[in-house]
């Protein structure tokens, strides 16, 4: 039986620190006296507090501390078989206050430490462990909820936690005076927490088996298996608590992981369609989160797992997914899947790889739009197609990454002048198609909005010389014959070249419509004049535009004989003309002209717009009595016209989609000895009719023609080239001035290195230059 104790009068020693804590059961009429320590008695400054009017307690004996350690180990004895304790608490704990006054804390604390180990190793670990895991091993496996490592250890961990504060209680004085002032010493609850570490969960065996354990229920969680979560929670823990969670758990969950992973990627890379992959992948990176969160898993843990899911299942398959799928998606326009692939493989840093496929797509594709002769006429819209898919999939997909950006104009410069000139000419003529008369009903905004489309893929090109020539000659036609759509647009594309380009780039083009500006003032005077009259003039209201040469595309002299009232007017507008502009001289062009005829046929009235080589042919005819024909050769000998000129042009009026004469014999070619004559059965709903269509359409000599201006154009080019470069030098390596040739006229297309050496020779010979030694030229002033 427990004595009873004294409350006051008692000597307690603690650190200078703790006073406030351990002098808190002092009465407030106690007043302590402050004693010095002596010097020289230890590196810890204790002090030593005596209530006034207090005595000292009188010395232990051995057999009154052993009786008051067997109630206390009787207490223990209950508290470790979870039974209720028989002897008041608030005795216990005067017994244990007692003995610490008494200076037997350490005695006390030996016995205590003894009986918890013991504890332990007896109860917990002989008794329930490690017999445990002679089941759990004779079985096989985990059998049961109730056999594996897991729920024992956490069945014992409770009710050890469980009491280890129940004894923390009793002996809540030794632990908050001696314990808490002794350098060597922990507090009883981790001291239990650190008998309970090294006994249960350090055992090799235990260890073994509680991580087997929760490995296993992590992959059947994967599985998506029922598990029992609170338990799960309580280990993960118990295992923080006790400090063993970055050595021992940590440790095994990633590489378990990895594992579960690695077979899981082998199971579906390469069978598992691309799209359900990435959408498998981001599932899995989901659930680790989640179950990190769950489990109460620690940062690194759920950080490093989640990398281990980006690994195995992305980084250490990313040229596989690639192979699999990217150019799949791309065609597909898939754009959720793509930015899925984008987002992962930006996590595990491989962006270079889908930079590198996403370069090799555009080329391939490109190639196959630019390379195909047959597919010409539809490259333009097909490559704008093509860029506006890859815009979106930039935006949308690839988060307008730079490099992904740089990739694809890199792409681009290179599969779009693989094939030289081609692109240029094309780009020109779809330019055409947008500004000509036929698009007036056109909005604004989208007429700007295909602008500005082209004018990217026109940067791409290297043969802007070729360009500069189609669209030129095109711009020609739709300023003469009237068929642009709209003068602000026109100025508005000019506009644009220009900031492209440069001020040189559309100089001639500028003064093309400056020529044409001055011709409509040219003819108001003209009008006004006394050259115009109205006697002779067989109907006729002249309209001519003075083009300077130097601005303009070459046409070639087509001879053409003029009816006569015609022929009288064009030379009264050259004597107006030549009065107006002294020292020139007027060449006219009749490939460009075109007339409204106003026609009286037997089914009715026609105003029919048509060139001037369809309307000289067809006033023949007014000659000529209703029903007669005329033949080829007396067409030709009454015009002038040469073969290939007439075959084109009967064959426009005879063959195609408005026939205004009949062929005989029928069929769609012209041919010496065919005969034509009106046909009077003519019969049409539209009064307005246009025939002149033929002179828009471009001929295979007009391409030709214009490709090899631009090719005497390089020469002239390349030559200029190499003047500023040797004026700038005087003397240069051979090497040197090839490699600045070709870097100054770039914009020109690709050179072929034969014509840069034949131009430098051709300069040796006019004296611009001379070769000094082997490999160098001079300048010569």
């Amino acid at each position: 039986m427990l004595q009873n104790f004294p409350s006051r009068g008692l000597p307690l020693s603690i650190e200078s620190t703790n006073i406030s804590k351990s002098t808190s059961r002092l009465s407030s009429t106690q007043r302590p006296k402050r004693q010095r320590q002596p010097s020289g008695q230890g590196s810890v400054r204790k002090l030593v507090l005596v209530p006034a009017n207090a005595t000292l307690p009188p010395p232990v004996s051995e057999s009154f501390f052993n009786t008051t350690w067997d109630a206390l180990n009787s207490a223990l004895v209950c508290i470790f078989q979870d039974a209720p304790i028989t002897t008041s608490c608030e005795r216990l704990y005067r017994g244990v206050e007692y003995l610490c006054r008494a200076d037997k804390s350490r005695a006390l604390w030996d016995n205590l430490k003894l009986r918890m180990k013991n504890h332990i190793i007896n109860d917990f670990l002989e008794r329930e462990m490690l017999s445990a895991v002679e089941v759990i091993a004779a079985s096989g496996g985990i059998t049961s909820k109730t056999n594996n490592m897991a729920n024992i250890v956490e069945r014992v961990w409770t009710r050890w936690t469980t009491q280890l504060g129940l004894i923390r209680n009793i002996f809540f004085f030794m632990d908050r005076s001696y314990l808490l002032t002794a350098p060597a010493e922990k507090s009883i609850w981790d001291t239990g927490l650190e008998l309970f570490r090294k006994i249960i969960i350090e055992n090799a065996v235990i260890g073994s088996h509680l991580n087997a354990s929760l490995m296993t229920y992590f992959e059947r969680n994967r599985s998506h298996d029922n598990i029992q979560v609170s338990l799960i929670c309580n280990v993960v823990r118990m295992l923080s608590t006790l400090g063993v969670y970055p050595s021992t758990f940590h440790p095994q969950f990633i590489a378990a992981t990895s594992e579960h992973y690695g077979a899981l990627a082998n199971l579906h890379v390469e069978t598992m369609a691309i799209p359900d992959y990435l959408k498998l992948v981001l599932e899995c990176l989901a659930f680790e989160n989640e179950q990190a969160t769950t489990f109460g898993l620690e940062r690194v843990t759920r950080n490093e797992a989640v990398a281990v899911v980006k690994n195995q299942l992305v980084r250490n398959e990313v040229e596989t997914i690639v192979d699999r799928g990217f150019d799949a998606l791309l065609d597909a326009d898939e754009i959720s899947s793509l930015s899925d692939m984008y987002d992962l493989f930006e996590q595990v840093d491989q962006e270079k790889v889908l930079i590198a496929a996403w370069s090799e797509y555009i080329r391939r594709e490109g190639l196959k739009l630019v390379m195909e002769p047959s597919k010409d006429a539809v490259m333009v819209p097909s490559l704008l197609s093509f860029k506006a898919k890859l815009d979106n999939i930039m935006e949308k997909a690839f988060k307008r990454n730079d490099s992904f950006d740089n990739a694809m104009r890199e792409s681009f410069d290179l599969f779009i002048n693989k094939r030289p000139n081609v692109p240029a000419e094309m780009i020109a003529k779809y330019v055409d198609d947008i500004l000509r008369v036929g698009n007036k009903e056109m909005e604004d905004h989208e007429m700007t909005e295909r602008m500005d489309r082209v004018l990217v893929l026109f940067r791409f090109i290297q043969g802007k010389d070729v360009f500069e020539a189609f669209y030129k000659k095109d711009l020609a036609k739709r300023l003469l014959l009237n068929k642009s759509a709209s003068d602000d647009a026109e100025r508005s594309m000019l506009s644009r070249l220009k900031t492209e380009c440069g001020t040189g780039f559309t100089q001639k083009l500028e003064g093309m419509f400056k020529d044409i500006e001055l011709s409509k003032d040219f003819m108001t005077s003209f009008k006004n004049s006394k050259y115009v009259s109205n006697k002779n003039d067989g109907g006729i209201d002249l309209y001519v535009n003075a083009l300077s040469q130097a601005f303009w595309p070459s046409y070639p002299d087509v001879p053409l004989v003029l009816p006569p009232h015609m022929a009288e007017a064009l030379e009264n507008f050259k004597k107006f003309y030549l009065t107006k502009q002294t020292g020139r001289r007027l060449t006219w062009r009749h490939s460009l002209g075109h007339c409204v005829v106003k026609a009286d046929l037997p089914k009715g009235k026609k105003e029919l717009s048509m060139s001037l080589f369809q309307t000289v042919v067809l006033l023949l005819f007014n000659d000529v009595p209703d029903g007669r024909s005329l033949s080829y050769e007396e067409i030709k000998a009454a015009t002038s016209l040469d073969d290939r000129e007439l075959a084109r042009t009967l064959q426009s009026l005879a063959c195609g989609r408005i026939r205004i004469l009949v062929k005989e014999p029928k069929g769609k070619d012209v041919n010496p000895g065919d005969l034509f004559r009106v046909d009077l059965k003519f019969e049409e709903k539209a009064y307005r009719l246009r025939i002149n269509q033929i002179q828009l359409k471009e001929t295979p000599e007009e391409n030709k023609d214009t490709h090899d201006q631009v090719k005497r154009d390089r020469q002239y080019e390349i030559q200029a080239c190499v003047i500023r470069i040797m004026k700038s030098r005087k003397t240069i390596r051979h090497v040197e001035l090839i490699q600045q040739t070709i870097e100054q006229t770039k914009n020109r297309g690709t050179l072929d290195l034969g014509d840069i050496k034949k131009n430098i020779e051709k300069l040796i010979e006019k004296e611009y230059m001379e070769r000094q030694g082997g490999d160098s030229y001079v300048y010569l002033a």
